[in-house]
């Protein structure tokens, strides 16, 4: 199968593409589930909109990070707390590879960082930053990246708009040119430096609602009944008609008395 018309095809020229495993709770009220899912670079840009050096630049940094943070591991989005710069590509990368929220006080800004990321693991506190090689992307290309987001050039008549047709273009060309060159011959850890913060201080959330998805993460395993929604390695077990019927008929006959008597009234 081709690849789709937004996947730039010269990726394949990559060293060490990084791509990710994460793991999340199982439903609205469940426990962690452990199998992992597959995340690359294309579903990233899916999420965001489109590939950009500065998607490709936070992929790398984020597998840096993975590698010695978490030792190849899955990242846990129930458990996570996520500090990015306010950039539309660094921002979408840190959000959909921790699950941290602005809304649930998990994904906070930080200026900063520039191309790089703090990640705290929430359970245990421990907290690991990652930050790009100072002058490993060049400086003129930054210049035009913050140039052409400042109205005030043409305002003021120091850039035309027929120039900024043009050099909308270049600059693309440029990125790419360096993504290709420099980026994808290399490897995440090569320019991407991780450390592990000790006694981290953290930029206060912009939000802090509760996140009622993960309360339930660390929930032991039922004894008595599997949900059939809730494979094992095994074969999946058949999954019973539609209702509300269905699944109360598989229960043993305490817990279901338990259940449709309703939850315990407080006071």
């Amino acid at each position: 199968m081709s690849k789709p018309w937004y996947v730039p095809s010269w990726l394949s020229e990559a060293v060490a593409l990084p791509s990710f495993e994460v793991v999340d709770t199982r439903s609205a009220q469940g426990r962690l589930d452990y199998r992992p899912k597959l995340v690359t670079l294309t579903d990233l840009a899916l999420f965001h909109g489109h590939f950009c050096d500065g998607l490709v630049r936070a992929a790398y940094a984020m597998r840096a990070l993975g590698d010695r943070a978490f030792a190849g591991a899955p990242f846990d989005r129930s458990d996570l707390l996520v500090v990015s710069k306010n950039s539309p590509c660094l921002g979408d990368v840190a959000a959909y590879l921790s699950g941290g929220r602005a809304r649930f006080g998990t994904h906070r800004l930080d200026e900063s960082l520039g191309v790089g990321f703090i990640i705290q693991v929430r359970s245990t506190g421990q907290t690991w930053e990652v930050r790009e090689e100072p002058g490993f992307f060049p400086a003129i290309v930054s210049a035009w990246e913050s140039a052409l987001l400042d109205d005030r050039l043409i305002a003021e008549g120091l850039l035309s708009e027929e120039d900024k047709a043009e050099i909308v273009s270049v600059n693309e060309a440029v990125q790419w040119d360096w993504v290709r060159a420099a980026l994808l011959p290399s490897r995440p850890s090569d320019h991407y430096a991780v450390r592990i913060v000790p006694d981290a201080s953290l930029p206060k959330p912009l939000f802090d609602a509760r996140r009622t998805d993960v309360l339930n993460r660390a929930l032991s395993e039922p004894v008595q009944f599997i949900s059939a929604y809730e494979p094992g390695p095994g074969t999946p077990r058949q999954i019973p008609a539609g209702d509300i019927k269905g699944s109360l008929s598989s229960l043993p006959a305490v817990w279901r008395e338990r259940y449709l008597a309703g939850p315990p009234r407080r006071g």
